[in-house]
């Protein structure tokens, strides 16, 4: 019994592993500076919670907890940006069928406006396609202006506003969507 057990159990950890989202390391260079792209990993999420403590004025929207489950997720990639093992900028997303949606975006302040925010969205917009999905969307602050304008420039739209989507400011909230194929 027990090895009957063993072996379902190898063939179905081997099939989540299969699942899992694969995202190959590299490097790229900014203001002559070599930064490391690479999936985000457990050790990770202090690192994270201190980049956001920086931009949201010391709250955290998403707690360890939040970033740990995230992590974990099969149907999600996480990939962190880190310049001598400090953590600039992580973008999240989460895929279901044909779709893939955004789900957290952060650049340190001092690396904003360099085109790390850019190349990170473009990133997540090559991986959508590689994996034949027909949108990426997301939800931006509606007083984010920066951001907005940058997902503009890349293609998005808004579909529709949130009301109150940001529980910390009541904040409504944008969705924009980037359409991937014509269908």
């Amino acid at each position: 019994m027990w090895k009957k057990f063993n072996f379902f159990r190898s063939f179905l950890l081997s099939r989540e592993q299969e699942r899992k989202i694969r995202f190959a390391p590299t490097k790229i260079t900014i203001n002559d500076s070599v930064l490391d792209i690479r999936k985000a990993e457990p050790k990770d999420i202090a690192a994270l919670v201190v980049l956001e403590k920086s931009l949201y004025q010391g709250q955290t929207p998403w707690t360890m907890s939040i970033f740990q489950t995230e992590l974990t997720k099969v149907n999600a990639l996480y990939i962190v940006v880190a310049h001598s093992n400090i953590l600039l900028a992580v973008i999240g997303i989460r895929f279901n069928r044909s779709e893939a949606h955004v789900t957290i975006l952060m650049v340190d302040s001092a690396w904003q406006k360099l085109g790390l925010g850019t190349y990170l969205m473009n990133l997540a917009i090559d991986i959508a396609k590689n994996k034949k999905c027909k949108e990426l969307s997301l939800e931006v602050r509606a007083d984010n202006l920066a951001a907005q304008n940058l997902y503009q420039k890349l293609g998005f739209v808004v579909t529709f506003i949130w009301p109150n989507y940001y529980q910390d400011s009541h904040q409504n909230g944008l969705n924009m969507v980037l359409k991937l194929t014509d269908d």
